[in-house]
């Protein structure tokens, strides 16, 4: 796997799909190496996945890209990024040959087609390998702005074995793009299971927040950037407390909104209803699922840019808690008005809010819903399950059952797997 983002330490939340794909593919039986980026935060971790970083700048504080450090607020690329795009491709695909030469992969799936499909090529001249592409979402909405990247994209969707898509749009933007329809999927996300938090650990962050009042709690979480709509939530909180004066909602996460949306709120007069705890590691997660009485994902579409399909909604089911979601790209795929959720439109703040009272005025209701999207994670939208329908596309591209590639070089001249570069 080739990857822009993946957790660089073992509570990292960045890119965590990534790693829960990777090790349920492993955990299923398949040998899996992941080639990243550099970046000065990355830290050895237990896992069955072999992480594989590669620099391609000095200084080390200049490695920028990949870990969404390369975008300002997913709208447009910083200039640094156009300088340092040569210097990634070529250092990235020298470390993808290396790796080729020294362990017998079967294929390589690349992660965002821009920047990373030209690696899918790489893989494609020097190993004869077949290669798979994902696309994200960000990824196809800087192809469709830049002719250059979109003359990328198509070049290397058309020589992919297998595409995949997360939501509809993405699904159509991919075949914008021109990937081939009869190679192209809709494959949507799974979710880890979270463990349920001990009421020491939800007492003691509910004592950290200033929640001693035990009114109820609305949750988000994720990259504090313009389509994951917080500040529709922020405003929806200012109707919130009409009725639910009580009512406290936590906004958890980092990026280049967070001093506009405290702002927001200050102006609104909703400051001291709102919390933002900054970054959430991995282990806290299900601790703040606990905590919290329902989870708002507000996405929206943001100069065109939006998410394929927000993780957290998979989290906040996977928890048992009933999510309230806009009704936008791939959530619709996994959250049912009315029966595993709440679907709203975007950037609506009334609706929103309604929806948000709904729940705290029927807690049978939200306990109903939530139950029911735990339900579905189990049954269906887990890695388990979803991994079938990616190997499933590998053989459907030429990999045999048995792992052996039907195309191209077999692998015999070179070193086994555990072989050390």
């Amino acid at each position: 796997m080739v990857a822009s983002t993946y957790p660089r330490f073992d509570q990292d939340g960045a890119g965590r799909f990534n790693r829960s794909f990777a090790e349920a593919l492993a955990e299923a039986g398949h040998e899996v190496h992941v080639l990243v980026p550099y970046e000065p935060s990355i830290r050895p971790y237990e896992t069955p996945v072999y992480i594989h970083p590669f620099r391609y700048v000095w200084p080390d504080a200049c490695s920028t890209m990949g870990y969404a450090k390369a975008m300002s607020g997913d709208r447009r690329l910083r200039w640094q990024a156009y300088f340092l795009l040569p210097l990634f491709l070529f250092f990235g695909a020298a470390a993808l040959c290396r790796l080729i030469r020294y362990y017998s992969f079967d294929l390589v799936h690349v992660h965002w087609v821009i920047p990373n499909g030209p690696f899918g090529l790489a893989a494609e001249l020097f190993g004869r390998l077949p290669f798979f592409v994902t696309v994200h979402g960000s990824d196809v909405f800087f192809a469709r702005r830049n002719r250059w990247f979109a003359a990328v994209a198509r070049f290397v969707l058309r020589r992919a074995r297998g595409i995949t898509a997360c939501s509809p749009e993405l699904y159509q933007g991919a075949l914008d793009l021109g990937a081939p329809p009869q190679l192209t999927r809709l494959i949507v996300y799974g979710a880890d299971p979270l463990t349920c938090a001990p009421d020491s650990a939800v007492e003691e962050l509910r004592s950290q927040l200033g929640l001693e009042d035990n009114g109820p709690v609305i949750l988000a979480l994720g990259r504090l950037v313009g389509k994951k709509g917080f500040h529709i939530l922020v405003q929806a909180m200012a109707y919130v407390v009409d009725s639910h004066p009580r009512a406290r909602c936590i906004i958890a996460g980092e990026g280049p909104q967070g001093e506009s949306l405290r702002s927001l709120a200050l102006r609104l007069k909703v400051a001291e209803h709102i919390r933002f705890p900054g970054v959430v590691p991995w282990n806290q997660v299900s601790i703040y699922m606990r905590l919290s009485d329902v989870c708002i994902v507000p996405s929206i579409h943001d100069a065109g840019n939006v998410d394929g399909l927000p993780t957290v909604v998979l989290e906040a089911m996977s928890a048992g808690r009933p999510v309230i979601a806009s009704n936008v790209a791939g959530i619709p795929l996994i959250v049912s008005h009315g029966e595993t959720g709440l679907l709203v439109p975007e950037q609506d703040p009334k609706q929103l809010a309604l929806a948000i009272c709904s729940l705290l005025d029927h807690p049978q209701l939200a306990r109903r819903l939530g139950e029911a999207g735990q339900s579905r994670v189990k049954q269906e939208l887990n890695w388990g399950s979803v991994v079938e329908r990616f190997v499933a596309m590998y053989r459907a591209g030429g990999i045999g059952s048995n792992g052996e590639t039907r195309e191209g070089e077999s692998g015999e001249d070179r070193l086994p797997a555990n072989a050390e570069p």
